[in-house]
């Protein structure tokens, strides 16, 4: 299978929905590769890898060493790789970083949560060739609290701001916009609009493509409370606790290492 391009995204825009998911390590890209459209380094590491209670303490260190695991393990599938928080707050600060990020990396995009602030610094990245993902809707390096997050884009002047948000940064250079627990009416509209992909979490399935996070759907911890937009498509933790109780049954009783697993 040959490497998914930007064209051929763009091209699936109203004909083929876009999936998309998480990986921050080197097995989990190698079992996504080419199973996916595109393949994200969230900064959600920061949550279900390391056990932070928001996104906000996540490094560019982390989200470099990640990147690089998943992004030289992909061959096939597209590669997203978000900017962590306080790392952009200037055209400078988020070129350098960028730039930093895309070399060590070699991903194919850099994400960056948006709003009517950082508009220009989307355009500054875009004409210095960098391809950038917007994030819109609920943007959550805004909160150091997850409980606190409610979906937007319910009433008609939520639905408005948003879209003309949308719009700019499409505008200024954005080549994939993410729409985040986001209001059915808001994301359709967004979608209708822009010529540029929209992919959704939480924001309906009248976006053009869809991300989650890989523990979510794989239900790795289920422990953790999960969103509304949130399916599980299997149960990872059941099949890892089963496996784990036999191989301590089998070292207390002495099964295992048998001969076989000896030399």
């Amino acid at each position: 299978m040959s490497k998914i391009n930007y064209k051929t995204i763009l091209l699936k825009k109203n004909k083929e929905p876009i999936s998309c998911l998480t990986a921050y390590s080197k097995p989990l890209a190698c079992i996504l590769d080419g199973r996916v459209d595109i393949i994200l380094v969230g900064d959600s590491l920061g949550t279900t890898l390391y056990g932070m209670k928001n996104t906000r303490s996540v490094n560019l260190k982390m989200m470099m060493n990640h990147g690089k695991a998943v992004v030289s393990n992909t061959k096939t599938s597209m590669t997203i790789i978000d900017m962590p928080y306080k790392t952009y707050r200037n055209k400078k600060e988020a070129l350098k970083n960028a730039l930093d990020i895309l070399s060590y990396t070699k991903a194919d995009f850099i994400k960056i949560e948006t709003d009517s602030k950082n508009i220009d610094i989307v355009r500054h990245l875009s004409n210095n060739k960098i391809k950038i993902v917007a994030h819109i809707g609920v943007t959550p390096q805004k909160f150091s609290d997850f409980s606190k997050i409610r979906s937007v884009g319910k009433n008609l002047n939520e639905i408005e701001n948003l879209v003309n948000l949308a719009k700019k940064l499409e505008n200024a250079g954005a080549k994939l916009i993410v729409l985040e627990c986001m209001g059915m009416k808001a994301s359709k509209k967004i979608t209708n609009i822009l010529k540029i992909p929209t992919i959704g979490i939480g924001a309906s399935k009248y976006c053009d493509g869809q991300v989650l996070v890989i523990d979510d759907i794989l239900n790795l911890n289920s422990n953790t409370n999960k969103p509304k937009f949130i399916k599980t498509y299997t149960n990872i933790e059941k099949n890892i606790i089963r496996a784990v109780k036999n191989f301590t049954k089998e070292v207390k009783n002495k099964k295992f290492p048998s001969k076989k697993q000896s030399y």
